[in-house]
């Protein structure tokens, strides 16, 4: 992380879920996926991830891991590679 660019601590969590967020999204988009694909029957609806996506819907830890491993990476792989995003 660009330390002339670092959030403050207050707005490390939106920044943050803003990164990752926009990873998954970019993950996604480059397996070629749609959020319908990506859904899991009665787990995890394509709406679910989308509002995840659009930060309308804010997701535990679980859901998280659980969209990882969908994408076929591990969380820490995306929160790392969302910390190290350069937009």
């Amino acid at each position: 992380m660009d330390p002339t660019h670092a959030p403050t601590p207050f707005d490390y969590p939106t920044w943050i879920n803003g990164r990752i967020r926009a990873e998954l999204k970019a993950r996604r988009l480059a397996l070629g996926l749609s959020a319908y694909a990506l859904a899991i029957p009665r787990q995890l609806t394509d709406q679910t991830i989308l509002n995840i996506e659009h930060g309308t819907h804010s997701p535990s830890i679980t859901t998280l891991a659980l969209l990882c491993l969908r994408l076929g990476t591990k969380l820490e792989v995306v929160v790392n590679a969302a910390v190290a995003r350069q937009d």
